[in-house]
């Protein structure tokens, strides 16, 4: 049965799961066409059968793959597909399907052809997601269908040759963090994702690379080199709101490389260097979610671990995020270690993130207590003196071909000093989400002295779930269809921020 859930780690086998869409000059098949079903669990085709210009699949092959029932009703014609307790009704030659009592339409109307029931392939988006309360992402264009929260950008190379150098540019959307290593006769591209959609292009002659394939694993790119490369220089661009750019310049060893930049130096335990003020745009979002490694967060009666259901959440909101605005999305973990608060918003601050949003779950003695909760930093903790000293504190440092220039420094006590407003107003709109789709706590929107929090040196929140110490609410955190709720709240909340930083 095909599962979403984030904590299943141990069916993260994927090597096979990228995905190469090239040009019809580089990759033909003489097969049946079949559709790719990607999950955290592994890969699995099924067959597609093209009825009428339009893409069906058989329901039998969606009970195989999905872990689904159906019952056929002669009679009226119709059939129930049943998933996770919730029911598909389908009725033959028509394009309108019930999914728990609500309707969805398709593109095509269902058939019963040879005593089997098609459905056309947007019916796995349109309808089983919302049964199963998972995301279902179909790439029509390369007939990918990704199941969770999975993180495949779509990866386009190309390759530009000229006398005396050779580049290689990968396209990626949604922009996506990458790095460049060198191995023995080939440079691999490691892209921050679980998989790819990659396109690869045939390669022009010349001597600089051989050949552009998927790498060993499901997120990385090899680069096999020739004769007459010698050294590269990397370079990374916004091609645009939601597209990153990276190219690989090779050189030969007569061509002078550009210099590679100084390595930054370790951030200080006392002091950041603080972006242009107040953000006036949204760009990149760091989520943190709380506890993990030994540090395990509070825990419910039933064994529900916090550190497990704030990553659960954070991975489903950087999906949505990355997925739905185009943005550059952190976590500051994405497994089950240990880190300390000021190295979580210190993270923030060197990923030059517009806004931080920290993820826990509740506890408290009496068991009756219940309801999410936002925090933002307490006056006293930001107060007007502290946010004197933000403003006013800065150093001279040497630059580059002589003189000086000033820089901004301030204490990483005050760092969140000035961003004090705005992170008011984060938090005023993650509780309005939030109150539209889950229950709220009575004090739904508090200051408190976090200190993951202090630090942070953009906009900046801590988001209590709910209560694990309350018997329901433990139950309601664990179901993936309640951290969908809490995902999609999340992201309205970051929409409406988004539009006061860009009015």
């Amino acid at each position: 049965m095909m599962d979403s859930s984030v904590t299943r780690r141990q069916f993260y086998v994927l090597y096979s799961a990228i995905v190469v869409c090239a040009s019809a000059s580089y990759f033909v098949s003489a097969q049946a066409p079949t559709l790719t079903v990607l999950s955290r669990e592994g890969r699995k085709p099924i067959p597609i059968a093209a009825i009428n210009n339009q893409e069906y699949i058989a329901v039998d092959d969606i009970n195989a793959a999905f872990g689904t029932t159906s019952r056929e009703d002669r009679l009226a014609g119709g059939l129930t597909i049943t998933a996770r307790g919730q029911s598909i009704v389908l009725t033959a030659d028509q394009n309108v399907v019930s999914v728990a009592g609500r309707l969805a339409s398709l593109p095509a109307a269902v058939l019963r052809r040879d005593n089997r029931w098609l459905v056309p392939v947007d019916f796995l988006p349109r309808a089983l997601s919302t049964a199963l309360a998972t995301r279902i992402d179909y790439r029509r264009g390369v007939r990918l269908l990704i199941v969770g929260d999975m993180r495949v950008p779509r990866v386009v190379a190309r390759l530009d040759a000229g006398t005396t150098n050779v580049a290689v540019t990968f396209e990626v959307t949604p922009n996506t963090e990458a790095k460049v290593s060198a191995q023995a006769g080939r440079l691999v591209v490691q892209f921050d994702a679980d998989a790819l959609e990659l396109s690869i292009p045939l390669l022009p002659q010349q001597n600089f690379v051989t050949g552009i394939a998927p790498g060993d694993t499901p997120n990385t790119v090899a680069l096999t080199l020739g004769p007459r490369y010698a050294t590269h220089r990397v370079i990374t661009t916004q091609a645009d709101a939601g597209s990153g750019r990276l190219t690989i310049d090779l050189l030969p060893a007569t061509t002078e490389a550009a210099p590679t930049p100084a390595p930054s130096p370790a951030p200080d335990t006392r002091l950041v260097i603080p972006t242009q003020g107040p953000s006036t745009g949204l760009r990149t979002v760091v989520i943190d979610p709380g506890h993990g490694g030994e540090e395990l967060g509070t825990q419910g009666a039933k064994g529900t671990l916090e550190k497990e259901v704030t990553l659960s959440v954070a991975r489903r909101l950087r999906t949505l995020i990355e997925s739905r605005l185009g943005l550059k999305v952190f976590l500051t973990r994405d497994d089950d270690r240990t880190m300390s608060l000021d190295e979580r918003s210190a993270f923030a601050n060197n990923h030059h993130a517009d806004v931080f949003l920290s993820v826990h779950a509740n506890s408290a003695v009496r068991p009756s207590l219940r309801g999410a909760e936002v925090y933002y930093l307490t006056v006293e903790r930001a107060d007007a003196e502290a946010r004197k000293r933000a403003d006013e504190s800065s150093t001279t440092l040497p630059a580059l071909g002589g003189g000086t220039r000033a820089i901004d420094l301030i204490l990483w006590e005050t760092a969140q000093a000035r961003y004090l407003e705005q992170s008011a107003a984060l938090a005023g709109f993650v509780e309005q989400a939030l109150a539209a789709r889950v229950e709220m706590s009575p004090r739904a929107v508090q200051q408190a002295p976090f200190r993951v929090l202090v630090g942070a040196n953009m906009p900046a929140a801590l988001v209590e779930i709910g209560y694990l110490s309350n018997a329901d609410q433990e139950t309601q955190l664990t179901t993936p269809a309640y951290q969908e709720q809490l995902a999609q709240a999340l992201l309205d909340a970051l929409i409406r921020f988004r539009e006061l930083l860009e009015p």
